[in-house]
């Protein structure tokens, strides 16, 4: 369920900035250490587990979509890089069977932190810090609106 992104033309950014920054934005912050504590469901004879838990920092936070058990990330519908800052919009239509939700992922871990966006919300914009490799480095709140 992967899209290509489409790209924000420069002289399209600020507009679509502003209409983001409106009062009926919800903030969904994500939380930036998750402890993990891995559980191992099976084991073969004549072998021992060493599960290592441990302190996971928050590396990236995206939009999934789920209907029913089904749940697929969503690709940005316009991104946006302006120095070191990458804004990602994702548009959120109205369906009957879909529940949106703001994953936050973590650094060595498959794990993801879900919180589900609010029914209202048409529009979600994440901000991103990046590094010079085009790693994001620091996750800000997304805004739902």
């Amino acid at each position: 369920m992967r899209t290509r992104p489409a790209r924000v033309a420069p002289w399209l950014a600020p507009a679509l900035a502003a209409l983001h920054a409106g009062a009926n934005a919800a903030p969904i912050t994500c939380p930036p250490v998750m402890v993990e504590t891995p559980v191992v469901s099976s084991l073969l004879p004549g072998w021992e587990v060493d599960v290592r838990a441990g302190r996971r920092t928050l590396s990236d936070a995206a939009i999934h979509l789920s209907r029913g058990s089904d749940r697929a990330d969503l690709t940005p519908d316009f991104t946006h890089l302006a120095g070191r800052q990458e804004t990602a919009t994702w548009l959120l239509p109205a369906r009957d069977d879909a529940v949106y939700w703001v994953a936050c992922s973590y650094g060595s871990t498959t794990a993801l932190l879900l919180q589900k966006v609010p029914e209202s919300a048409r529009r979600c914009v994440a901000t991103y810090d990046v590094l010079k490799s085009g790693r994001r480095l620091n996750v800000r709140p997304m805004q739902c609106d």
